[in-house]
């Protein structure tokens, strides 16, 4: 048996590039609750240089994007994310919104009922898909939507 993989304690680098990058992850939560957006988009640039693999900092990377109304690079950072894992729902419930934000509401809906299918509890994916339906005019649906993630946020999901 090799020495490495028996002893305790010891990462790979890896592991330590992941470790690292959900530090810097958590430096840009701090920053964005503070209000300081540049801030918390350079720490969250800075995790995903640490680890090109953390598909985690992309979606933040997208969110923070989304805040700044910079649409087309936080398309890119969700499509990141998505390349290195196709189902994270909210990977694909970001993906939805810029597409809403730029008015592609059909894209937006099948984006956002694909990122429901994959994982059907999160809040903000009804909430998001009840605003594309507002936006259609479609305001039954978006009522069922708005009442369905509200239902979700009661029985405390995310």
């Amino acid at each position: 048996m090799s020495g490495f993989a028996a002893r305790p304690g010891l990462l790979t680098a890896q592991e330590t590039d992941r470790s690292r990058a959900e530090s810097i992850e958590q430096d840009s939560v701090v920053f964005a609750r503070e209000g300081n957006l540049d801030k918390a988009i350079e720490a969250i640039s800075k995790s995903i240089k640490t680890d090109p693999s953390y598909a985690s900092a992309y979606i933040q990377l997208g969110n923070l994007l989304i805040i700044k109304g910079s649409l087309e690079d936080a398309s890119i950072a969700f499509d990141e994310a998505l390349k290195i894992n196709p189902d994270l729902h909210s990977a694909k419930t970001g993906k939805g919104m810029v597409l809403s934000r730029k008015g592609d509401l059909q894209n937006a809906e099948r984006v956002l009922k694909n990122a429901l299918v994959l994982n059907p509890d999160p809040v903000r994916t009804h909430y998001e898909l009840g605003i594309v339906y507002s936006k259609m005019g479609d305001t039954a649906s978006a009522l069922a939507e708005f009442k369905e993630g509200i239902k979700k946020f009661r029985q405390g999901r995310k």
